[in-house]
Formats: C-alpha cells, structure tokens, sequence
C-alpha cells in the first residue's frame, strides 16, 4: 500500500525563512495552474515579508494575521447579502429597505434576517480587532516591565 506524498505546510508570515521553502523540501502542486499559481504568490509574498520584517519586527506577524483577519471577515460579511441578491433578487443594505416591503411577505422578513446577520458579523469583526488590540497592549506593556532600562534582567 503507497502512502500520497506529504505535503508542507503553508509558510507562516513572519518565520524566519520568510516563506521560502527549502530546496530539498520542495511541494508538489497537482496541477499546472496550482504550481503558477504558488510561484506568483510567492513572488509577491516575499518582498512584502521582507519588508514587514524590517519595518515593524516581531509585530509584523500580528499586523499580517489582524489584516488576513479583516479580511476573512469581510468575506464572511458579504455572504448574506449575496444570499438576498441571488435567491430573492433584492439588495439589502439596511432596516428602512425592509419596511418598504410587503408587511407580510417573506421578502419582509428575509431582509431583517439579512440586516441583522450583517450587523452581527460587524459585532463579531469589531470585538476580534479589539480583543486582539487589548492581547497585544498586554504582551508590549508585560515586555516592557520585564526588559527595560535599570532592569536586572537581559
């Protein structure tokens, strides 16, 4: 029984080979298209994780996850507004569309459902921005204390 070869694991932003993967542990691509598109990315990549590297340290990690975060989210955030345009054929943006429709109708209550859902999601994106904000204050002020001028420790 043959095992499928194994495959790496996406470079992490901020490592220190700033996502190049080692000559003697190249990855397989199963198609064409999938190896093109791993060589423009990592072209674009690398200078962007040099640069990071070299302007903002050790919180270019953070900043690189926070964006790759907003992003995600973002995403996320449109899916139920894409949901309204394809199945219903109506764009949603906020609570006075809803009431322009029929008082009984389902359209009525599938554009609160979409209104509230994106509302939500705005909830969710805000309190990740500022749970890790707050994390990251923490971990600068408990390294301050621990390594700054007049300290005994290095």
């Amino acid at each position: 029984m043959t095992q499928p070869p194994q495959k790496n694991p996406p470079p992490q932003p901020g490592s220190s080979h700033s996502g190049q993967v080692p000559a003697n542990q190249s990855v397989q691509r199963q198609t064409k298209l999938g190896a093109r598109t791993e060589k423009l990315l990592m072209n674009i990549w690398e200078p962007i994780d040099v640069l990071g590297q070299r302007f903002l340290g050790d919180y270019w990690q953070t900043l690189y996850l926070t964006v790759r975060d907003a992003i995600a989210l973002a995403l996320i955030l449109k899916v139920p507004g894409l949901f309204g345009h394809l199945v219903l054929g109506k764009s949603f943006s906020d609570f006075t569309m809803c009431l322009n429709e029929k008082p009984w109708g389902a359209s009525r209550y599938a554009c609160f459902i979409i209104v509230l859902s994106e509302f939500l999601l705005w909830i969710v994106i805000a309190g990740r921005i500022i749970g890790r904000f707050l994390a990251d204050l923490s971990e600068l002020i408990n390294r301050k204390k621990g390594g700054g001028h007049g300290s005994k420790q290095p």
